[in-house]
């Protein structure tokens, strides 16, 4: 079965290789181009020879009389017209035509193949004049055959070559295509590192490592600046916890702690953000069962749902292992049933069906035209910022997702609220 897939998606890249599509239909187009031509040279080149003949019948018709001529031999039959007695029935059709080829079953005169024409003699009177041309005819069928096995040889040759230079250029194609798979896929240190310039593709090959290179670079300096950010204020921002601790006890000293607290947790999960985001590699990897660690977060955080004076329900059927970084993997839903305790309604579910994990609740929902903000970091769709949550939760949650190659869908859930899940297409 597994060659029969392998076979299957090699003939799917052919049909859908633009490159081998043209590469054929050029060839196509020059082999039916050489046929036409081979076609109307030999169909224009036997109408010649024949006004030729015509034009000789002609001549040797006028050059004779009738009356003189005493019997038909090899090399011409000269008749009148009205006494046509002993010729074989095709000159008789031939004759009514006024002239053209006669093709014999039998030879005449040592000849299956004639040229007749109707005419007139020395004389002026009506006569049938015809000359074999079966050496002609073999010589016409030889050229033929030349021509046309010449014409095979070429264009078998022309598709060869094409077909050659196609998946040459195909293979190319590829490995652009697949560095561009890679570089999508998060891995930002996919190159193509073509072999030499020597043409637009090892040029598009070339500017592509380059603008690889430079977005990892960005990337990579966007993603130190702000996990150095964060390990640098934890230091003065723990030394201030620590003076506030010490302060008499009160309300400003409580409210101070608390957003001493927030901001600290800020700080932590943009590192974590960071840290995910900058792993490479399936190191930490291990196999995973979706059921059952929908079971033991339901077990986890069900106590903090219910502190929170919700109802965490559990919603399991059948579902997929996978490969995946558990301990990455219940960082996010974490983050998801934190963001539905704060802006969900009274109901949470935990969900976990086929090969994806997620969390749904019956809260006021997000305009679908705003899910592919708030996915964002620092993003919040309160602008006055009056609620809780810093705006990174689902940040880390597509992080988790894009480290295990999954799919992260947000959808509005029924009747009412937001259903958030990760899809593991890639296994």
């Amino acid at each position: 079965m597994s060659l029969v897939r392998d076979l299957a998606r090699r003939l799917i890249w052919v049909r859908r290789s633009s490159t081998l599509r043209l590469t054929v239909i050029l060839s196509v187009i020059f082999a039916v181009s050489f046929v036409v031509a081979i076609f109307v040279a030999l169909t224009l080149g036997e109408r010649v020879n024949d006004r030729r003949l015509d034009t000789t019948l002609s001549t040797l018709a006028q050059g004779s009389a009738i009356s003189e001529v005493r019997s038909d031999t090899a090399a011409m039959i000269l008749r009148p017209l009205d006494d046509l007695t002993g010729l074989p029935r095709p000159f008789e059709r031939t004759a009514s035509r006024g002239g053209g080829t006669v093709s014999l079953e039998d030879d005449l005169l040592r000849s299956d193949k004639w040229r007749v024409l109707v005419t007139e003699d020395r004389d002026g009177v009506p006569v049938l004049v015809g000359v074999p041309i079966e050496d002609s005819a073999d010589a016409r069928e030889l050229q033929q055959q030349i021509l046309w096995t010449t014409a095979g040889l070429v264009i078998a040759i022309t598709l060869t070559i094409g077909l050659w230079a196609g998946l040459l250029a195909q293979r190319r194609l590829m490995r652009i295509n697949a560095t561009l798979g890679r570089l999508a896929d998060g891995d930002l240190t996919a190159r193509t590192n073509p072999p030499k310039l020597r043409d637009d593709l090892d040029d598009i090959a070339q500017n592509l490592d380059q603008t690889a290179a430079e977005i990892e670079r960005l990337v990579t300096q966007t993603r130190h600046l702000s996990a150095s950010i964060a390990h640098d204020l934890r230091t003065p921002l723990s030394r201030l916890r620590a003076q506030l601790e010490m302060l008499p006890d009160g309300e400003e000293r409580s409210a101070a702690l608390l957003e001493a607290s927030r901001l600290s947790g800020i700080f932590d999960t943009i590192m974590r953000v960071a840290r995910i985001e900058a792993a490479q590699g399936r190191g930490g990897f291990e196999r995973v069962a979706l059921d059952a660690m929908a079971e033991d977060l339901a077990e986890i955080f069900g106590a903090v749902v219910e502190d929170a004076g919700k109802t965490l329900l559990l919603d399991i059927g059948a579902t997929a292992d996978i490969e995946g970084d558990r301990g990455m993997l219940i960082q996010a839903m974490a983050n998801l049933l934190q963001n539905s305790i704060v802006h969900g309604g009274d109901q949470i579910t935990l969900f976990a069906h086929g090969e994806q994990l997620g969390v749904a609740d019956n809260g006021a929902g997000v305009d679908p035209a705003e899910f592919g903000e708030i996915i964002k970091p620092m993003v919040r769709l309160d602008a006055a910022r009056s609620t809780q949550g810093s705006g990174l939760g689902l940040a880390l949650v597509r992080a988790v997702a894009d480290r295990h190659q999954a799919r992260l869908e947000l959808e509005q859930n029924m009747p009412q609220g937001l259903r958030v899940s990760l899809v593991f297409t890639k296994m």
